[in-house]
């Protein structure tokens, strides 16, 4: 019997099964697809800074592009650009990124087996069996401990009664071939583009990722419609793609993270920047977490008991990440487009801007919203009172 099985060969579970075989776990990673890191739906951005202090993973190992600014459409069109002249974030190849995970998870003893798809997860009083699916038939697998990293819809939260609501962003992402050098993300919002996101364009080496979320319709059709009627892309943009993927974005805090004998991290576990559904940083920074919670319960048993000090570390890192971004989420949903594009427009006046400027973190969102709510009253010169009054208002009833 294994210590540790975990499901999904993702960037979470790859990291954490890295974790748990170098304390010496026998641990097993099981991965539907053939090949780890494909397929990809992901913008593949990486922030400068805290992944390399708090993993000790470099993005600039697998980058493709230096992110230095964000440019900001609206649907009136007058766009803005912030920049701070420096890298802010690395656009990284994902599938060598998560190939590389995979590859030191394996070095550290643990067992990855490929085209393996998990089917039922049953956690017992003393142990978790897993029922898979391979090439050569049926197989059962047995550990003390699981892990569900298998994504969105995960059926490890599914089967282990853990997921308490299922409202996921349904996203499309083409890779396009890129003709100028560029280290700009662009990000664009509206009504009519999406009632529940947005689109964004990321340049990344030899192409641009560009994608679109919305809760509900057909986004493929709205992401061919938004590249055919947006000027920034050439009208032979269609012979120029690449690559057409979709997936799902979860929301925070729409299931439980542990039970007995199990633990979620990643996008099975919903850790995603609200704003902008962003979750690599954070899934690796919670699996870090989670390996330290599982390696303690471990030397013991990892019943729900022993366990439960995973999710108030999580909430004692991130839990106001996630809460004043949802509030953040919730006032974009409002906003009309005439108000869409008032808000994007004061990122102009210079006190604004240079606010942003001097507080915006590229994985940790919260930092700059406190410092709004805090400075609002010295904003109403650069906002006009009722503009403020009505933000202000927002952020507070949502």
């Amino acid at each position: 019997m294994k210590d540790v099985a975990i499901v999904g060969g993702g960037p979470s579970g790859c990291f954490m099964g890295e974790k748990l075989a170098k304390k010496g776990f026998k641990t097993t990673i099981v991965e539907e697809h053939s090949e780890v890191g494909q397929p990809m739906c992901c913008a593949g951005i990486l922030g400068a800074q805290r992944l390399l202090k708090e993993t000790g993973l470099d993005p600039k190992n697998w980058s493709v592009n230096e992110l230095k600014g964000g440019i900001f459409n609206p649907p009136s069109g007058n766009s803005v650009k912030l920049t701070r002249n420096q890298t802010e974030a690395y656009a990284i190849d994902r599938a060598r990124f998560d190939r590389s995970l995979a590859e030191r998870a394996v070095r550290a003893g643990a067992e990855l087996r490929l085209n393996t798809r998990c089917t039922e997860v049953s956690p017992r009083e003393n142990k978790v069996s897993l029922k898979t699916e391979t090439q050569n038939g049926k197989e059962q697998l047995e550990s003390r401990l699981v892990i569900g990293a298998d994504g969105t819809n995960s059926l490890v939260a599914r089967n282990c009664d853990l997921m308490k609501e299922f409202s996921p962003t349904i996203c499309a992402q083409a890779e396009i071939v890129k003709e100028t050098e560029d280290f700009d993300a662009r990000v664009y919002v509206g009504n009519e583009l999406s009632q529940d996101f947005f689109a964004w364009k990321v340049p990344a080496g030899d192409v641009y990722r560009v994608g679109l979320g919305d809760k509900e319709g057909n986004v493929k059709e709205k992401l061919h419609k938004f590249m055919k009627n947006t000027s920034d892309f050439s009208q032979n943009t269609q012979n120029k793609m690449v690559r057409l993927t979709t997936d799902l974005i979860p929301t925070p805090n729409t299931r439980k993270i542990y039970g007995n004998r199990v633990l979620l991290i990643g996008d099975a576990a919903g850790q995603v920047k609200p704003l902008t559904g962003g979750g690599l940083y954070l899934g690796l920074s919670c699996a870090k977490i989670a390996s330290q919670v599982a390696a303690e319960a471990l030397e013991k048993e990892p019943s729900e008991k022993n366990l439960q000090k995973y999710e108030a570390s999580v909430n004692e890192k991130f839990g106001r990440e996630f809460e004043l971004g949802a509030r953040a989420r919730k006032i974009l949903k409002k906003m009309t487009d005439e108000d869409l594009s008032e808000f994007i427009e004061l990122l102009e006046k210079p006190k604004i801007r240079n606010l942003i400027l001097e507080n915006a973190d590229f994985d940790r969102h919260s930092n700059l919203f406190k410092t709004l709510i805090k400075k609002g009253p010295s904003l109403i010169k650069s906002v006009g009172a009722r503009k403020l009054t009505k933000y202000l208002s927002w952020l507070m009833d949502s």
